[in-house]
């Protein structure tokens, strides 16, 4: 429906025109540009509203599935009055005849080109033009329950400049978000990097409420980040937000707008889409696959930049071109060196540039991972994380046996850091650091350096038994003599001491669906595979140099609910491969259970020769290394 502005304007008017004795909570629409027809919300406006010039801060309520505008709860207004707040409840409905909200979901759900991500900013610049709104972010917090609990955390994590504070009331754990032709794949238990700077608080259920289980790994994903600003709670009953939960979220809101937190020092943000700002910082790119624009460790300093086929581990994208603007945070007009470090090549290189009038610095990547310094001539030292590896050799922590942990640094900055010091922790339970702080000496200006010294570690956690973070989240403080002090984390995985997969297969093209190659059932060079376990399409895990690009391949597991996808690896076996090669696994594979909803992942390791014959009489088999 298209509707003109004049018309949008004329009813918009004659529905806001509103007499001064008006109730206080009306229904309402407006004119939206994003989708090109008016768009209908609930709005409650505190007592004294009309008799005051007074601005208030907002709360806004995202419904789930099947919901509308209209919500209601005996007392709701009474809540308002008493906060002294704005409450609107948008819809989220792409069509209005549509049952299912904001375009988002498995790939059949994802029907639209219209994105409720230019849709939020629109309507909240709309509630800020249309009412006397404190329109700055400490004071505009989310509310959203089921899968408005999912876009109040992908939202508030998407745009965390214009967000203070944000409630999951049992949110939808993961879907696929973006445009019909090119949508990813965004899993909340590994997104929270994206809510540094927002107070969030996600409600759980209970054994009766259908997503407790894989909410259960959403709440690990958020415990895992050092600093997060979040608090947790869970809830007895079925899958609702009746008003006692809804009354909690409400006031934790409102203190997160009494007690608001600043924009933080260092950020990290990974975005779904090609192009996007966040916190001043305009980044565009060509990517037109599936993937992320990933920042890490976002500072003046610089910043960690690459894509990513998947949070939080993918492999990058090939051929992909990123310009980076930053915020206006350095001086105007002046000279700055962009020090660009390709982490995978080793390989850095300098760049003078002149900042713009606003102080902003522009730079380009391509969409490997890059860290990128920002100084000027002598600039102050920025050390940060750069690689690590195990026992000299790869990145896996060996289960329950004591390993030599070595790390590389980089110094992004333009001098040296003197008599650096560095202290590694982990949350992990089961994880042991021997001897925690170990000191280094000096590191250069633009320098990546391996410490000669070692931590030494002993990884004696159990493996999760479901779609948990499993790697080992270890954080770093360094200092140097001066005082100076960097913060930074890295995930290390661990080959659990598990059982032998026995009864593997290689599909290389046989199936004509997933793998591809001569279809001999023998892993070769040159071939993208799939390994199963029995009948179980498996997710693997490596360091093998000769494996140089992955794939995953999602499938809607049946439950009573459809949430939760599980996912296996395609992997493509590099040309150069020698034939012989052995390559190593932990593998994984998930099934669900239908009542529950709950994920049951099984662990194993095995190993496979590259052109090893096939085993004789066995469909689906290689060579395996018992």
């Amino acid at each position: 429906m298209v509707i003109s502005k004049w018309v949008a304007g004329f009813v918009i008017s004659a529905v806001l025109s509103w007499p001064s004795g008006a109730a206080a909570q009306k229904d309402t629409v407006h004119f939206s540009r994003v989708f090109d027809t008016l768009r209908p919300y609930r709005i409650y406006l505190p007592a004294g509203y009309y008799a005051s010039e007074r601005r208030y801060p907002v709360i806004y309520f995202f419904h789930g599935n099947q919901g509308d505008e209209k919500l209601y709860y005996e007392g709701l207004q009474q809540l308002v009055d008493s906060a002294s707040v704005i409450l609107v409840a948008w819809n989220g409905r792409s069509v209005q005849t549509d049952l299912r909200p904001y375009n988002i979901g498995y790939h059949s759900n994802i029907n639209y080109r219209v994105q409720f991500k230019d849709y939020f900013p629109e309507f909240v610049a709309h509630i800020d033009s249309t009412y006397r709104t404190l329109n700055d972010r400490g004071h505009r917090g989310l509310i959203g329950h089921s899968m408005g609990g999912f876009m109040s955390f992908y939202l508030a994590g998407k745009y965390p400049q214009m967000v203070g504070a944000a409630v999951s009331s049992k949110g939808s754990p993961e879907f696929f978000v973006g445009y019909p032709q090119r949508h990813t794949l965004y899993q909340t238990r590994f997104m929270f990097k994206n809510l540094y700077g927002v107070r969030i608080r996600f409600h759980n259920g209970t054994g009766t409420e259908e997503l407790h289980n894989l909410n259960n790994e959403v709440n690990a994903g958020a415990r895992r980040e050092e600093g997060l600003d979040y608090t947790y709670a869970r809830y007895d009953g079925v899958h609702d937000i009746g008003f006692p939960e809804f009354r909690d979220a409400f006031r934790f809101v409102v203190h997160a707008f009494e007690h608001p937190l600043g924009r933080p020092e260092r950020f990290h943000h990974a975005d779904v889409y090609p192009s996007f700002n966040v916190w001043g910082y305009d980044v565009k790119s060509d990517l037109n696959a599936p993937g992320y624009i990933d920042l890490k460790g976002v500072t003046k300093g610089g910043m960690g930049i690459s894509t990513r086929k998947w949070e939080p581990h993918g492999v990058t994208i090939p051929g992909v071109h990123i310009e980076v603007r930053t915020a206006p945070v350095y001086a105007p007009s002046t000279r700055y060196t962009v020090f660009d470090y390709n982490v995978k090549t080793g390989v850095g290189s300098d760049t003078v540039v002149l900042s713009d009038s606003e102080g902003r610095v522009g730079f380009t990547v391509d969409g490997q991972y890059h860290q990128v310094g920002i100084h000027e001539a002598g600039g102050a030292p920025e050390i940060v994380f750069s690689g690590h590896r195990v026992n000299d050799h790869g990145i896996f922590l060996v289960h329950e046996r004591p390993c030599h942990l070595r790390l590389r640094l980089l110094n992004r900055g333009g001098s040296a850091a003197r008599g650096l010091r560095v202290t590694l922790s982990t949350s992990t339970a089961g994880v042991r650091i021997i001897d925690p702080t170990i000191g280094v000496g000096d590191i250069y200006g633009e320098q990546a350096l391996w410490l000669s010294a070692d931590f030494r570690v002993i990884a004696a956690n159990a493996p999760v038994k479901d779609g948990s973070p499993f790697r080992v989240r270890f954080n770093l403080v360094i200092r140097d003599s001066a005082g100076d002090v960097w913060r930074d984390e890295f995930d290390a995985p661990v080959f659990y001491h598990v059982p032998e997969f026995r009864d593997i297969g290689i599909d290389d093209g046989d199936s004509e669906i997933f793998g591809s190659g001569n279809g001999n059932n023998i892993a070769e060079p040159g071939e993208t595979i799939m390994i199963y376990q029995h009948s179980h399409r498996t997710r693997l895990y490596y360091d093998d140099p000769y494996i140089d690009d992955e794939r995953l391949h999602d499938d809607l597991q049946p439950d009573k609910w459809g949430d939760g996808y599980s996912l296996s690896s395609l992997i493509h076996i590099s040309k150069d491969c020698p034939p012989g090669h052995k390559i190593r696994f932990l593998a994984c594979y998930e099934v669900k259970e239908w009542r529950t909803i709950k994920r049951d992942v099984t662990w194993g390791t095995f190993t496979i020769t590259v052109g090893g014959a096939a085993v004789k009489g066995r469909p689906f088999s290689a060579a395996i290394d018992r």
